[in-house]
C-alpha cells in the first residue's frame, strides 16, 4: 500500500512539473506574459478546432476565421436592430444599424469589423456593436464592406467612406446627429477607420468627432517592428498568415506604401480627429499601434493610447476568456461619450 502511494505521489509530482512547463511555454513570451486562462483556451481551441487542411482556400479560410471570432464572445439582448442596404452611385453596401432608444439626434458610431480584410461580417461583430450601442447610447452602423481577394484595395476603404458620406447626409432619417459622428473598428477594421479619417480630411468630407482604433494594422508595407519579431509565431496571428492576408488585400506591393493602405506611412497626419488607440500587449501589431499614436501626437492630434496587459490580438471578441474585453469596451464607450459631450 505504501509503495503504491509513493508511486502515485511521484506520478502526481511529475504531472505537476509537466503542467508547469506547458503553462510556462504557453504564457511566457520573453516580452510579456499572456494570461494563463486565455493561453490555455486558445491552445485547447487549436487542438479541438484545427485549421482545415485546405487553409489556402479562401472559402475555408473565411469559415475558419469567422468561427474563431464568434466562439469566445458573449452577447446581450438588443431590440432595435435593422439590416438594410445603402445605395451610393448604384453601388449597394449592406449595413446593420443598432438604435439604442427612440430619441432624436442621437450620436452615431460607424463600425468596421476585423477579419484581415478577407473575412468577417456584421454577424461576427454583432456582439461588439450591441455592447457599444448600449454603453454609449449612440446609433451604431456596422459596415459589411467588400472583402478581398474578390474586391482588393481600395474597395473596402471606399465602402466605409461611402457609408460615412451617407450617414452625414441621411443622419436625420435614422434619428441621428450628423454633427456627432465617430468611427471605429478592430484589426483590419481599425486600419480602414484610420484610412477613412485620412480620406475624409483629404476630400473635405464629413467632419469626424473622434476615431477609436482597436489594435489596428497601420503598416502593411513592412512587418518590421520589434513586436512582429517578438510574436512572429503568435498563437492567433503569425507573420506568415499576415503576409498572406496582406497579399490578398493589396496584391501590388507599391500600393501598400500608400496612406490609405498603411496610415503609419502617411507624410501628413495633421487635422485628423481626436483618437483613442487600443493596443494589446501580446500582439504583433502592438508596436505599430504605439508608433501611430506617437506620430499622431507629433502632428498635433489629441491622442489617448490604452495598452491592455496579458492579452493577445483579437481580445475585444474574447469576453468569455478575459474581462479585459468588456473593460476595453467600457473604456472605449466612456471615451466616445466624453468626445461627443465636449464637441457640443
Amino acid at each position: 500500500m505504501k509503495k503504491a502511494i509513493k508511486i502515485l505521489s511521484i506520478i502526481a509530482f511529475l504531472l505537476v512539473i509537466v503542467c508547469f512547463f506547458i503553462i510556462k511555454n504557453l504564457t511566457e513570451t520573453g516580452h510579456g506574459r499572456l494570461n494563463t486562462y486565455v493561453a490555455l483556451n486558445l491552445e485547447l481551441n487549436k487542438l479541438i478546432n484545427p485549421r482545415p487542411g485546405n487553409y489556402n482556400s479562401i472559402k475555408e479560410t473565411r469559415k475558419y476565421l469567422d468561427r474563431q471570432s464568434n466562439k469566445s464572445n458573449t452577447t446581450i439582448p438588443f431590440s432595435n436592430i435593422k439590416n438594410t442596404v445603402i445605395s451610393i452611385n448604384s453601388h449597394k453596401i449592406p449595413v446593420r444599424i443598432y438604435t439604442p432608444e427612440a430619441k432624436d439626434k442621437l450620436p452615431i458610431i460607424i463600425y468596421s469589423h476585423g477579419g484581415f480584410w478577407i473575412s468577417g461580417s456584421v454577424d461576427t461583430h454583432d456582439s461588439v456593436c450591441r455592447k457599444l450601442s448600449n454603453k454609449t447610447k449612440a446609433i451604431v452602423i456596422s459596415v459589411n464592406y467588400r472583402l478581398a481577394p474578390e474586391n482588393p484595395f481600395p474597395a473596402a476603404v471606399n465602402d466605409v467612406y461611402s457609408v460615412l458620406q451617407w450617414t452625414y447626409e441621411n443622419a436625420g432619417n435614422i434619428n441621428g446627429d450628423k454633427k456627432h459622428i465617430a468611427i471605429s473598428g478592430d484589426s483590419s477594421g481599425g486600419n480602414l477607420s484610420a484610412a477613412v479619417s485620412l480620406m475624409s480630411r483629404d476630400k473635405n468630407g464629413p467632419s469626424i468627432t473622434c476615431e477609436v482604433l482597436i489594435y489596428p494594422s497601420t503598416n502593411i508595407y513592412k512587418l518590421n517592428s520589434k513586436s512582429w519579431s517578438y510574436f512572429s509565431k503568435s498563437i492567433n496571428l503569425s507573420t506568415k498568415d499576415m503576409q498572406r492576408y496582406i497579399s490578398l488585400y493589396v496584391p501590388k506591393k507599391e500600393e501598400r506604401k500608400t496612406p490609405y493602405a498603411s496610415p503609419l506611412l502617411a507624410k501628413n497626419l495633421s487635422k485628423l480627429p481626436d483618437t483613442l488607440i487600443i493596443a494589446a500587449e501580446i500582439d504583433p501589431l502592438r508596436d505599430e499601434d504605439i508608433a501611430y499614436g506617437n506620430k499622431l501626437k507629433s502632428s498635433g492630434i489629441k491622442v489617448k493610447l490604452n495598452e491592455y496587459k496579458g492579452v493577445p490580438h483579437g481580445f475585444i471578441t474574447m469576453s468569455k476568456l478575459t474581462n479585459k474585453s468588456n473593460e476595453a469596451l467600457d473604456d472605449i464607450s466612456s471615451y466616445i461619450i466624453n468626445e461627443f459631450e465636449n464637441s457640443k
